[in-house]
């Protein structure tokens, strides 16, 4: 469906390769670090991939990332550790970029939160984690 929209988006833009790109048959690579069991980092990956991809092969390719399960087949939570840190790498990237538009008031925000005593501190991260514990719930 994406090859489709993509050559049919060409094929609209009078691209020379959307004939190309129609007829592709697209393959999925086998790689080391390819997740069975994760379906909601799918754009942590894509940021990854795109962040260490230099064009080399499959073999040469280092993306940084760990195997999801280690050989017994159990899972390894050193790929959860290495993507957590990963969202939080990109997360504040976006947040304080200088095209993003609303920096000034998270950082307004950060500042207030700074001025909490730490018993203020405490008591706004438990109710933060209660609020997403009960989204949580509710899927």
């Amino acid at each position: 469906m994406q090859r489709d929209t993509f050559s049919s988006y060409l094929e609209s833009a009078s691209h020379p390769a959307a004939n190309i790109i129609r007829e592709t048959v697209p393959i999925r690579l086998e790689m080391p670090w390819r997740t069975t069991r994760n379906v909601i980092d799918c754009g942590i990956f894509l940021m990854r991939h795109m962040e260490t991809y230099k064009g080399t092969s499959l073999k040469k390719w280092k993306c940084g990332l760990s195997k999801e399960c280690n050989n017994a087949g159990e899972i390894s939570y050193k790929q959860r550790k290495e993507l957590d840190e990963l969202r939080y790498k990109y997360v504040a990237k976006i947040i304080l970029s200088d095209v993003n538009q609303v920096r000034p008031f998270v950082e307004a925000d950060v500042a207030r939160y700074k001025r909490l005593t730490e018993d203020q501190r405490k008591r706004l991260d438990a109710v933060a984690y209660e609020t997403i514990l009960a989204r949580l719930d509710k899927d």
